[in-house]
């Protein structure tokens, strides 16, 4: 894929909106949805690139930069960033990703409130499979609206995402080989909205996050709890 204007900054949310939409006009047999960050390439073949059938699966659980001598990284639990399986109906469900993040930063983290707002767990291979090499590259600016946007993420759930792509983004142009389809997108940054977080927003998100994050850890545990019985 490919955003134009290329002078803007890059917005993540509508370029895999657009892209999945195209592909769900295509009735093509996709059972497998991979989202799957450029600069990362898989280091162990056991980590293998299919969907569950009930849950998201997210296989990033260590990185570490080429030619980097720290060795890898582990990222915070909350993280679903770097590549990330799901069916056509979890991401509708979630309602793909907000269309609101430009730059770098904060869209992965508001996919994951989404997930805990819709209850919706996320299983990962064993620690050792999930790893990954980072390729260098240049970072883009950073998205200095992406904490206030995170207060209000569960409110838009429903009117900010995959469901609304088709206003705001148009493809400009197709170009397809036997095994790649390129996409060049019109990403209009000048379509977004505009709407400003409030006390009471944060207090409901935190709200619906505790309850929601209560409800998934009660469900992990008695799963263990069976299992080890």
């Amino acid at each position: 894929m490919e955003a134009s204007p290329l002078g803007h900054r890059f917005n993540k949310g509508r370029l895999y909106n657009t892209a999945i939409n195209y592909l769900e006009k295509q009735s093509l047999n996709i059972t497998c949805l991979v989202l799957h960050d450029a600069d990362l390439i898989p280091e162990d073949d056991g980590n293998f690139y299919t969907c569950e059938t009930k849950y998201p699966k997210h296989t990033t659980s260590r990185v570490r930069e080429l030619n980097n001598k720290r060795g890898y990284i582990r990222y915070y639990e909350f993280l679903i960033g770097g590549v990330l399986l799901l069916t056509f109906d979890m991401y509708k469900t979630l309602n793909g990703f907000s269309n609101l993040y430009w730059g770098w930063g904060g869209e992965d983290d508001d996919l994951a409130l989404r997930l805990i707002q819709q209850r919706m767990c996320i299983v990962r291979p064993i620690y050792e499979l999930a790893i990954y090499t980072g390729l260098p590259h240049p970072r883009g600016p950073r998205n200095n609206a992406r904490f206030g946007l995170l207060t209000w993420s569960t409110l838009r759930l429903h009117t900010d995402g995959y469901a609304q792509i088709e206003s705001l983004t148009r493809i400009i142009d197709i170009h397809q080989t036997l095994t790649v389809t390129y996409l060049k997108l019109d990403v209009n940054p000048d379509k977004t909205l505009n709407k400003q977080s409030s006390m009471g927003n944060i207090s409901s998100l935190l709200n619906t996050i505790n309850v929601n994050m209560t409800s998934t850890i009660k469900t992990i545990i008695r799963t263990k709890t069976i299992k080890e019985s």
